[in-house]
């Protein structure tokens, strides 16, 4: 591991996160969420149907990784770094160590969707060995119309 990659960890949001990934999430999504959906995910509570795991550094929330579960099923709902962050290699850490947590809680396979147009989650998942199962045309809000959606999964 290197030098950077030692400084990291992944864990459990916690509501003191609530602003980190609030403010992550406005940087990186053109349709971020609510901070109602991070205070309930984040609430220790039993009720959250959202999981949430953060990739930290120094205690600094750098990304996180949100995700469903249904039975032996996890659905990753968001990837997402922190601009500043960005290329460093962390998107991979955050996905592979959430994957790992997965299937250390008894999950057997995972689920996502893609933006078509993004390419760099595209090859981060092919990477991880999602494979593409299908798409949803006309799925996303995009400039010039709408964009589909790829289907990927893979086995945990």
């Amino acid at each position: 591991m290197s030098a950077p990659a030692r400084d990291l960890h992944l864990r459990l949001a916690r509501s003191g996160d609530v602003d980190s990934l609030v403010s992550i999430d406005t940087l990186v999504n053109a349709r971020p969420g609510s901070e109602a959906r991070f205070i309930l995910a984040c609430a220790d509570n039993g009720l959250a149907t959202e999981h949430i795991l953060v990739l930290t550094r120094k205690g600094e929330v750098q990304g996180y990784l949100s995700y469903t579960q249904v039975l032996d099923e996890a659905t990753i709902l968001d990837v997402a770094i922190h601009p500043d962050e960005q290329g460093q290699g962390l998107g991979g850490i955050l996905l592979s160590g959430s994957l790992q947590q997965m299937l250390d809680q008894g999950l057997q396979r995972c689920l996502l969707e893609v933006r078509e147009s993004n390419l760099a989650a595209r090859r981060l998942y092919a990477k991880s060995d999602f494979q593409l199962d299908g798409q949803r045309k006309n799925y996303y809000p995009a400039q010039n119309g709408r964009e589909n959606a790829l289907l990927m999964s893979r086995q945990l």
